[in-house]
């Protein structure tokens, strides 16, 4: 048996050629196949471009090969034994002896020739290769492997019954009005300009929420039919495991929204009424990574300058999920990359893609956390470095330690302002000299709703086009930002408190956020009570 030699961009542009699929089409499914790598068949039918029936046939007609409609019932089983269950399952092919000289080997991708060459290699025998669709595959080997179950003990036929609500799960996902709700809720989101997706079961309906500015929106409910298949299809895209759903899983996923590819992280939470769902979208296209788009006058920015072009130290961003912190520390990073200067990032995830500097994901699974990858890249000679986050006393140290021997760090921590930081360093075991000795300055920030320009924030209940009624149309920073000066250290290796910190760094021309907060209310640039939404004005 010769495997076929034509590639899945030549298949493609045989379906369009057919009259099969659009022009537009083929350029989705080819971004999608580069992107995920997955099979062919897959992304044809996850698209929503072809029944999966037809995606078999026009394969096999390409190829010249045989198609089939089901699997043979009656052909011997000892292949399927030599080549082993457990990969015939993982590349969807299924060998059948039919009484001839040249058995069959009915695969899902022919296209995978790396796959049906290890088949013929266990095999040693020639085979005629046939296509199928993936669901006639997937449910042959799956009914295989149930059989073999019901014949085992009880814990062998548990197995057999998660098999079985597998396939149903599967079957759900691969349902038309699932895919098409899917495409509809992302784009719609992305259109809108949400930063998050959230899909909630209750006891009789899917209700479905976008974050947007902050604010969370309701915008539909629909039955709770369909509430397995969209979890299924959204863990499908994610990679994660659809059988799983005691237990919490978090997975990323990258789809093609109206021509641009779009980032995005989902969390699935098991509840009483089942899984729900929160879809993070990570659309960095239409973010300005500029510190005065996002809010910071000439003042603060001539500052935090001063801070970065020290050649070591550390400059910390504080503020609680959601405050914009890496899109601060981007926007440095996009004033600072220069030829001359090598940096490095180590996040969780990466938000940014960012040309000229180096960039890493953390995976706990595999034991790369942000301690370990820290401890590389500093081999690798970098000048500054972005941590996503300092978590733990670990990532701390090392962090500090690099401060200390020569590169610029810049970093994120979760506390309430800017002198939250030294308490919160020191709750992980840093000593306060450490402290005083590395650290440059500190931002604590908050998002804010800006006021509609075009409506001049009346648009609240009323028809505004822009804003959409609400009043408000972005979001920018308010902030505070202490730099270190000779009272501050002094307080902070003293161990001083909070408040005392505070008081002194003021003096030396930190405004409070409480007070920026205020001041950008009174400018109009914000409401008074999107202030106090978000910033505790009568803070001390």
């Amino acid at each position: 048996m010769s495997t076929p030699r034509p590639s899945p961009t030549e298949f493609l542009d045989f379906l369009f050629r057919s009259g099969r699929i659009p022009p537009e089409a083929v350029s989705r499914a080819q971004a999608a196949h580069r992107t995920t790598r997955q099979p062919l068949d897959i992304i044809i039918r996850e698209l929503g471009l072809l029944a999966e029936a037809t995606v078999a046939d026009e394969m096999a007609r390409y190829l010249g090969l045989g198609a089939l409609g089901q699997i043979p019932s009656d052909g011997e089983t000892d292949l399927l034994e030599r080549v082993g269950l457990d990969f015939a399952t993982e590349k969807a092919m299924i060998p059948v002896g039919t009484g001839t000289a040249e058995p069959l080997l009915i695969v899902a991708d022919p296209f995978d020739r790396d796959s049906i060459e290890a088949a013929q290699y266990f095999l040693d025998r020639p085979l005629r290769l046939h296509v199928a669709a993936r669901s006639l595959v997937d449910d042959y080997l799956a009914r295989v492997r149930s059989s073999r179950s019901a014949e085992a003990r009880h814990d062998t036929e548990q197995l057999a019954a998660t098999d079985v609500d597998l396939e149903r799960l599967q079957d759900f996902a691969r349902d038309a009005p699932v895919v098409k709700f899917v495409s509809r809720i992302i784009q719609r989101a992305v259109d809108e300009r949400a930063t998050d997706v959230h899909l909630e079961p209750g006891v009789d309906t899917l209700r479905v929420r976008f974050r947007r500015d902050g604010l969370l929106s309701e915008e539909e409910q629909v039955s709770i039919a369909l509430h397995a298949g969209v979890v299924s299809r959204l863990k499908i895209l994610a990679r994660l495991n659809i059988a799983e759903r005691r237990l919490p899983q978090d997975g990323r996923l990258r789809l093609s929204v109206r021509g641009q590819d779009v980032d995005f992280r989902l969390s699935v939470m098991p509840t009483v009424h089942g899984e729900t769902v929160v879809l993070r979208i990570l659309d960095r296209e239409t973010v300005r990574l500029e510190l005065p788009s996002l809010g910071f006058d000439a003042a603060a920015c001539a500052k935090i300058r001063a801070i970065t072009r020290r050649p070591n130290g550390m400059l910390l961003v504080t503020g609680p999920t959601g405050s914009g912190k890496t899109t601060t520390l981007y926007s440095i990073l996009a004033e600072l990359n220069r030829p001359e200067v090598k940096i490095f990032t180590v996040e969780d995830p990466v938000e940014y893609r960012m040309s000229g500097i180096t960039q890493l994901q953390i995976d706990p699974t595999i034991g790369l956390t942000f301690a370990s990858a820290l401890r590389s890249v500093l081999r690798q000679d970098p000048d500054i470095l972005l941590v996503g986050e300092i978590r733990d006393r670990e990532t701390a140290e090392i962090a500090i330690q690099a401060a200390l021997t020569g590169h610029l760090v810049l970093s994120t921590l979760h506390t309430n302002s800017a002198v939250g930081a030294f308490s919160r360093l020191r709750d992980m075991g840093i000593e306060p000299f450490l402290m005083e000795a590395t650290l440059r300055g500190v931002i604590g920030q908050r998002l804010v709703r800006r006021t509609c320009v075009a409506c001049g924030g009346f648009g609240e209940g009323a028809g505004c086009t822009v804003c959409g009624g609400i009043g408000f149309n972005g979001r920018q920073t308010t902030f505070e930002l202490l730099q270190m000066s000779d009272a501050v250290r002094r307080l902070v290796v003293g161990d001083a408190s909070a408040a005392d910190i505070e008081l002194a760094a003021i003096e030396e021309g930190m405004v409070p956020m409480r007070d920026h907060a205020r001041q950008l209310a009174a400018e109009g640039v914000t409401t008074l009570e999107e202030a106090i939404r978000v910033v505790d004005l009568e803070g001390a």
